[in-house]
């Protein structure tokens, strides 16, 4: 007979292996941009945390990306990256349908204000098909510390 002790190792060590592989939501479940299964396509897309530097080449490089800040209203007001455009990854309801409007076939750099909330972004936006993703993955605030400049001012349009 498996003794008391022995159930209970058993019982705590299934409850920790089952609790540390579960995913953390990046959202509310029904507010997802839609996923698709990996396809040919998606299985070349390319989603990449970038730093600093390499962001400020590819913002010089890729003719026609979309820049977008995904921090709160309150974060932009504070200063943004020029000529980004703006969505709060968790205050705006319409996100997902602004981020299905941008086309697959666009670049997009993404940037939060350290890289964690843009990361979501990215995942959600290469599980969406999306074919070139970017992800400053020090954020606006690694941004600033390497002494580069943030503007005030409306958003771009997407």
């Amino acid at each position: 007979m498996i003794s008391l002790r022995l159930m209970l190792v058993f019982a705590v060590a299934g409850l920790l292996a089952t609790g540390c592989s579960q995913a953390q939501p990046s959202r509310d479940a029904a507010a997802n941009v839609a996923h698709a299964e990996p396809t040919p396509q998606t299985a070349k897309a390319l989603v990449k945390d970038v730093s600093v530097t390499e962001f400020k080449r590819l913002l010089a490089e890729l003719d026609g990306a979309l820049l977008l800040d995904v921090r709160t209203p309150e974060e932009w007001a504070e200063g943004h990256l020029e000529g980004a455009a703006h969505k709060d990854y968790w205050g705006d309801a319409d996100f997902d349908e602004a981020m299905n409007r941008i086309p697959r076939d666009r670049p997009v750099l993404v940037y939060c204000a350290g890289g964690g909330r843009s990361g979501l972004t990215a995942k959600e936006l290469h599980e969406a098909g999306h074919q070139e993703v970017y992800n400053l993955a020090d954020g606006i605030s690694g941004w600033i510390r390497e002494g580069h400049p943030v503007v005030t001012g409306p958003a771009a349009p997407f």
